[in-house]
């Protein structure tokens, strides 16, 4: 849970230098596996905006992968930015990072990868669904965006999850001053942007899910608003072919027909008795 937030937010520095291994000891390899299940469906994408990727593991990998691909980092925390620079130096020039707030930042190039590897588990809803409404005009047609998260499984891990998940922000707060107390519904904030998910992976008992989403041709945040025609004048002109009156009935002191005359009987050649 690295969060990426205004100047009051929660202080990640203080934790940078242990971050990987606090992750290791708790989880092993688990959320590095989560992180980098959709790499190699990332091969295509040539800019990648990357937000709050922790020490940088995952978009060093994303880099080495990708020979062409440029990124842009985005975290508040300089030590975690240190940390991603070191991890990914072989990237030169095509890396760029910014250590300011997610929510703030002005992207200046448009983008076919969004990277958030337990990052939106940080926000309020209401910050998430700015987020998504914010990125969207910034992203090329069919951009993709990766998702790795905590959820809550509504299976027979529903209850050992929701407990470690609240562990989990108590933790945060303590050590960073989190305030975020439970998950955002991340899945409604990017439809409602205009995403679709195309792939979904879920591993420990569904307590991690990694997802691959996809913007659609057309989204509510790219389109501008909508306004109601004003009514069109009636066309002056009449129709092209006016229908032709219908003529009236002949007048009787006018018109007059005779009565035919019926044809004579012509003469019998039989003669009568005499």
């Amino acid at each position: 849970m690295t969060r990426d937030a205004n100047a009051s937010a929660p202080n990640f520095d203080r934790i940078a230098p242990l971050y990987r291994w606090m992750e290791y000891s708790t989880f092993g390899r688990s959320l590095e596996r989560c992180r980098n299940h959709f790499l190699p469906e990332l091969q295509g994408c040539h800019c990648a905006l990357v937000l709050g990727d922790g020490d940088g593991r995952f978009l060093a990998r994303l880099l080495a992968a990708n020979p062409d691909l440029r990124a842009d980092a985005v975290d508040t925390s300089r030590a975690m930015l240190r940390l991603l620079e070191r991890c990914a130096q072989d990237a030169g020039a095509r890396l760029r990072t910014h250590p300011t707030s997610a929510l703030n930042f002005s992207p200046q190039r448009s983008y076919d990868l969004v990277v958030t590897h337990f990052f939106l588990d940080c926000l309020t809803q209401s910050e998430l669904d700015a987020l998504c409404t914010r990125i969207a005009p910034h992203l090329e047609p069919s951009a993709l965006w990766v998702v790795s998260e905590f959820r809550i499984p509504a299976c027979a891990m529903h209850w050992p999850s929701r407990i470690l998940v609240r562990l989990l922000y108590l933790a945060f707060r303590l050590l960073t001053g989190l305030r975020t107390r439970e998950l955002p519904d991340h899945a409604a904030a990017l439809a409602a942007a205009g995403f679709t998910r195309t792939a979904q992976h879920l591993s420990l008992g569904g307590l991690l899910t990694s997802e691959l989403w996809q913007l659609r041709e057309y989204t509510p945040a790219m389109l501008p608003p909508q306004h109601a025609r004003p009514a069109l004048p009636p066309d002056p002109l009449p129709d092209p072919e006016p229908a032709s009156p219908s003529l009236p009935d002949p007048d009787p002191g006018v018109y007059h027909r005779e009565p035919r005359t019926p044809p004579a009987t012509p003469p019998s050649d039989k003669q009568p008795n005499e």
